[in-house]
């Protein structure tokens, strides 16, 4: 098979991926203010990203071939999407599940930055242990679970920077260091990866070439598997933390964008007192 033929035939529309996407979508259409907006285009386009990260050959290859493309997969499902989806909650429907007695309390707790920051770096440093990594690869079940606690936790992981209700974002400044922080872990796990000896995770070094594409990637494309987890490690170091630093140049955007406590718009406060100046003397002439 050539690399064309490869990427024209890998597309695996797995039930549980479409499953997942049609419960995203339903429950979206349920939630309090949702209608078509550009935050229901938002969160429509993270949804179909989602099912194209899944069912496209990069899922064939991440499961197959290429340790670095599962890193582009997971880059994709707990930081990109997740933020798609989260950005595109309307407010309404936040601030009635943030005063529900139930899912308040349990959205108050996970959105606390202490247990998001936690399952947020935590699931990227568990998930690729390389042990625990060639057992999902090897169970169907637990590589659905895992795929899909990406995009979950990824959503914890975003809301106390980019809650739908401003008042359950961070300060800029604690938001910058929780990103940061985050950056740091990420980019620790991503130089461990990059610099260690070839073979750390065994599922990659001798695939079983179902589609044929083994030869192409080895001898046209020269990537080994010391090579492939390299380039992993490094995806995970590089684009992944500029994610982060972009996120923390959002929040201190916002924070300029922001008037200041006890502020007044000079422009507004000239053009009412030159308006009551006007009436007065109007009123003195009558």
């Amino acid at each position: 098979m050539n690399i064309l033929h490869f990427l024209g035939s890998a597309w695996s529309f797995e039930p549980w991926v479409i499953l997942f996407a049609l419960a995203l979508f339903g429950a979206y259409t349920l939630l309090p203010g949702s209608r078509l907006n550009r935050k229901s285009l938002l969160f429509s386009s993270g949804v179909m990203l989602m099912v194209i990260a899944l069912v496209s050959p990069l899922d064939h290859l991440g499961r197959n071939y290429l340790f670095s493309a599962h890193m582009v997969q997971h880059i994709l499902l707990l930081l990109v999407i997740p933020l798609m989806l989260l950005s595109g909650i309307p407010e309404a429907a936040a601030e009635r599940a943030l005063n529900s007695p139930y899912a308040g309390g349990l959205i108050k707790f996970l959105g606390n930055p202490v247990p998001a920051w936690l399952l947020g770096v935590g699931s990227m440093w568990v998930w690729h242990m390389p042990s625990l990594h060639d057992i999902v690869m090897a169970n169907e079940g637990l590589y659905i679970a895992q795929q899909i606690s990406f995009v979950l936790i990824g959503v914890i992981f975003w809301w106390p920077v980019f809650a739908p209700v401003k008042t359950a974002r961070l300060s800029p400044l604690p938001a910058a260091l929780y990103l940061a922080s985050a950056c740091l872990g990420c980019s620790i796990l991503g130089m461990l990866i990059t610099f260690a000896g070839a073979g750390l995770y065994t599922a990659y070094a001798n695939p079983a070439d179902s589609a044929g594409i083994l030869s192409y990637i080895r001898n046209e494309l020269c990537i080994t598997p010391g090579v492939d987890q390299q380039i992993g490690g490094l995806t995970m170091w590089v684009p992944g933390c500029l994610i982060y630093l972009a996120a923390s140049m959002v929040t201190v955007a916002r924070w300029y964008a922001s008037p200041e406590p006890g502020s007044v718009n000079t422009c507004t406060a000239e053009s009412e007192v030159t308006t009551d100046l006007k009436l007065k003397e109007a009123t003195e002439r009558e």
